[in-house]
């Protein structure tokens, strides 16, 4: 049968590659052919000869093919030049070990003229990609050009379930019959939806309606491009570079990203800390204002981790400066230092734009003593002009080697007067208030007579490539046009700010980014850019945190209360709710805005901003334990339903609910005056998450929730066991001082365990001291594992710990000191490894409280319920 069903797909697939052949002489642009596909110990490899030129002429006569198997579920297709260097992105990405052929569960086929390929996976049949071209010629064959590059794909499944595709304010399944730019651009999220933002990021995930099958597919490329989605096919159209594609074959959605993770690396652990509250806005005049904030959040008992400067603290907009008498040196050291002593944290903002207004500064004569900055196409070499808050400025040239040394430099010495704890990279797509350059300086010579890369013969978006960024025709190290690299400078910043931050802290980083490419999650964050106080755009955040987690970049969230715009109480208090469920939580206020702190709005917004704020310090372990599981294997750390639920079809477009891991799922509010939502619970066990643990009755179903002001609803889904450190148990001290992860993390634990309907349940718990840059090669951290076992036959479920690893000294001090279990039957007894207890109490029918407990973290435990 095995063999039966093989041939089947093979016959399948050459069925694709004689239709394909057939109608090559029909088609306009066929492509190229070749005489045939070489197998290679580790994939394939062939020459494609041109058949027909393009529509845009330079066409590349000759090219070589390679497919590598890079593992059992990736492989990697790469059409290059065989004569001349193109432009590649610099070394992103993993190099993976490959495999035997006979080992993957993908078939690949091809064919001859036109040349396209097909991959198949050999388990069920599915088509994942299929290049051939069609018979009624509904697009092109492949289209390689000096500047312009088109392939695509077709879909046997019409109007498929398509996500990726980023950065952009849209919703999570991405619209069929729309082309999607990818482009690194200053354009906030408040601008039309569906348009290319802050980041680039070429990968799509692929979810079948009919198996709940997904895969997935990278395009390793830097240049603009369009991707044109229709719904039986789908096309890249790039201008430049190279085509070098890995495809992620799954099966799940949950697989896929692991794998796509392998390639571009897994998640950056963060702080600790860096995960709970943080405040910003651009506005705070001054040292004394910003001091007086903080002083209002502990008047207010609202529980703060970390205050933030925008651009007021600098002096004139310089980077590395301070205002001399806003944020002079010494108050401001004494305002840090205050934080610090209180357990609390500082981060400020740097944009990438050196000034070079008289009087001339230390950090451009550094610039320009470094070599290391962009220079302005055929211009011997002169600095390239832009500009931005300071007025003129040059960019640092973060792909030459000199870039890194020059941008520690600064730091280090901007750290003797400001001891920050983080970095805030802004405006670097680069974001230039000219378009081009300042002086219009366009008409240099270019690298081809006929071609000017800020209007390639085809324009992703129909926009001039420089627009409010700066000319194409620029350069960076080894004469690499921005043209090519433009959408990496974010990127490539970032890696030269974690190298000077560790370095000068000793600590793990914490950087948070505008601009993102494949690969950032690896080592810095993201927020979603400049939104608007709006019920839309906190729905739209959803989505676009959901998408960055697809993207590998998990710790991500959006300004709480929206940048642009005034914000309201109502708004405020809901977003509030909401944004302390994204991964990073911040309130961000613009210069033109009205205030939005939450005292603003009164005491209502007050205690909605406590009980939220506590809520997230809660759960904090949970969430720490979840960036772990990222780090080691890349899974999001939040998630749509249909990647848990992926045979749902209701699933595929739900991007108003979001799940924390596989166990927590929130629907919060979002839209006005509204004191309900409709939330779909899947088919599963489900309960209330605090409260009584209440047992959902129905379920695949929507259901209408009350929601009054004060309340998000959040479901806990049967199986699984969440480490939580209640708040609850913390008195703030006489100092006023409210509560931050320095004593959070000291406090008790509770386990909140949810069976499901086999009275079973699993978590884990990942302890260290939350910020050393060394915890995974010293092994210094503790992992353990719980576990819900039970018998449909016995009269007794048990709870066990398992110590995976128990290498962080502050385990001993940490201890488990109550238990609530949803969805528990009567108990009679609980018994402590051997010892009955008495400290126990049914809260509702189904839901058991364990109280008064010390079992300690550093030792494997037993807890038995016997039932009645």
């Amino acid at each position: 049968m095995k063999f039966l069903f093989s041939l089947t797909i093979l016959l399948v697939i050459v069925l694709f590659c004689v239709v394909g052949s057939l109608s090559a002489s029909s088609c306009k642009y066929p492509g190229y052919s070749t005489q045939g596909v070489t197998k290679t110990n580790n994939g394939y490899e062939a020459t494609l000869n041109l058949i027909s030129p393009g529509p845009y002429g330079n066409d590349i006569e000759q090219l070589n093919f390679q497919l590598t198997f890079e593992t059992s579920q990736i492989f990697r297709v790469r059409i290059t030049d065989p004569n001349n260097q193109r432009w590649e992105v610099p070394p992103t990405v993993n190099k993976l070990v490959g495999v035997d052929p006979e080992s993957t569960d993908y078939l690949i086929e091809f064919t001859n003229n036109p040349f396209g390929f097909a991959a198949t996976r050999i388990s069920t049949g599915e088509v994942l990609f299929n290049t051939t071209q069609p018979g009624d010629c509904s697009f092109n064959g492949l289209i390689y050009s000096n500047y312009y590059l088109e392939l695509s794909t077709s879909f046997l499944e019409s109007n498929p379930n398509i996500y990726g595709l980023g950065e952009r304010t849209s919703q999570l399944r991405l619209f069929n019959n729309f082309t999607y730019t990818l482009f690194a651009k200053d354009q906030g999220t408040a601008s039309t939806p569906n348009i290319n933002l802050y980041g680039s990021h070429p990968f799509y995930l692929q979810l079948s309606s009919s198996s709940g099958n997904a895969h997935g597919v990278f395009l390793l490329n830097s240049n603009a491009m369009d991707v044109q989605l229709q719904p039986n096919s789908l096309t890249y159209k790039v201008v430049g570079g190279i085509f070098d594609l890995f495809f992620f074959t799954g099966p799940t959605p949950l697989s896929v990203i692991q794998q796509y993770s392998q390639v571009i690396g897994t998640t950056h652990m963060p702080s600790y800390w860096s995960l709970a509250y943080h405040n910003c806005r651009w506005g705070y005049h001054s040292i004394a204002e910003t001091g007086q904030v903080v002083a209002n959040y502990s008047k207010f008992n609202i529980p703060l981790e970390t205050m933030w400067n925008d651009i007021d603290y600098m002096d004139s907009f310089r980077d590395f400066t301070t205002d001399p008498v806003n944020f002079a040196a010494s108050d401001y050291k004494t305002f840090i230092d205050g934080l610090h002593a209180n357990n609390q944290h500082y981060i400020m903002i740097v944009d990438p734009g050196i000034s070079n207004i008289e009087p001339i500064y230390q950090s451009h004569i550094d610039l320009m003593e470094s070599g290391a900055y962009i220079k302005a196409g055929g211009t011997d070499g002169e600095p390239l002009v832009g500009s931005v808050w300071p007025g003129y400025v040059n960019f640092p040239d973060f792909l030459h080697p000199n870039a890194t040394e020059f941008w520690t430099q600064q730091f280090e010495r901007f750290y003797e007067t400001v001891q920050f704890d983080g970095v805030w990279i802004d405006m670097n797509e680069i974001s230039n208030f000219c378009d081009g350059n300042c002086f219009n300086n366009t008409d240099v010579p270019m690298p081809a007579p006929e071609f000017d890369p800020n209007y390639p013969p085809y324009i992703p978006g129909g926009v001039p490539l420089y627009s409010k960024t700066i000319n194409m025709t620029s350069l960076q190290y080894n004469n690499t046009l921005v043209y090519n690299s433009h959408s990496i400078y974010g990127y490539t910043e970032g890696l030269a700010t974690q190298l000077a931050v560790q370095s000068i802290l000793g600590t793990r980083s914490t950087i948070i980014s505008r601009s993102t490419f494949p690969g950032t999650g690896a080592h810095f964050a993201h927020w979603l850019g400049d939104n608007y106080s709006s019920f839309t755009d906190m729905y739209y955040s959803i989505p676009g945190m959901l998408a960055m987690n697809m993207f590998g970049i998990p710790f991500v969230g959006a300004d709480i209360c929206g940048f642009n715009g005034d914000s309201n109480a109502e708004l405020c208090g809901r977003w509030l709710q909401l944004g302390c469920f994204y991964p990073f939580t911040r309130n961000h206020n613009t210069f033109l805005g009205a205030p939005q702190e939450p005292w603003v709005f009164g005491q209502e917004v007050v205690d909605i901003s406590i009980k939220a704020i506590n809520g997230k310090l809660t759960l904090l372990p949970f969430y720490y334990t979840l960036f772990h599981i990222s780090r080691v294997s890349g899974d999001p750390v939040v998630r749509p339903l249909f990647f848990e639920y992926p045979l749902d079809p209701k699933t595929f477009a739900i991007d108003q609910q979001f799940l924390v891991g596989t166990s927590i799922m929130v629907s919060p509010v979002l839209a006005q005056g509204a004191t309900t939502v409709s939330a779909y619970f899947p088919n599963d066990v489900w309960y209330e998450y605090g409260g009584n643990g209440s047992l959902v009755q129905s379920v695949g179903a929507y259901q209408t929730l009350d929601a009054p002001f004060d309340v998000i609803n959040v479901h806990v889904r049967g199986g699984n066991i969440i480490p939580t450190q209640p708040t609850s148990s913390y008195v703030t001290p006489e100092d006023g001082i409210p509560i931050t992860t320095k004593i959070s993390r000291t406090l008790p634990f509770e386990l909140i365990i949810a069976l499901d309907s086999s009275l079973q349940a699993t978590g884990q718990l990942f302890l260290d001291d939350g910020e050393s840059l060394q915890t995974y090669v010293d092994n210094k951290y503790s992992f353990i594992q719980f576990d819900v076992v039970s018998s449909t036959s016995s009269s007794v479920y048990k709870l066990q710990s398992t110590i995976i690893n128990n290498n962080y000294n502050g385990t001993a001090t940490l201890n488990i000191g109550s238990i609530q279990i949803y969805g528990s039957p009567s108990v009679k007894q609980v018994i402590v490894n051997g010892n009955p207890i008495n400290t126990f109490n049914a809260v509702t029918d189904t839901t058991l409280a364990v109280s008064n407990l010390s079992l300690s973290l550093d030792e494997s435990f037993e807890v038995d319920f016997v039932l009645n």
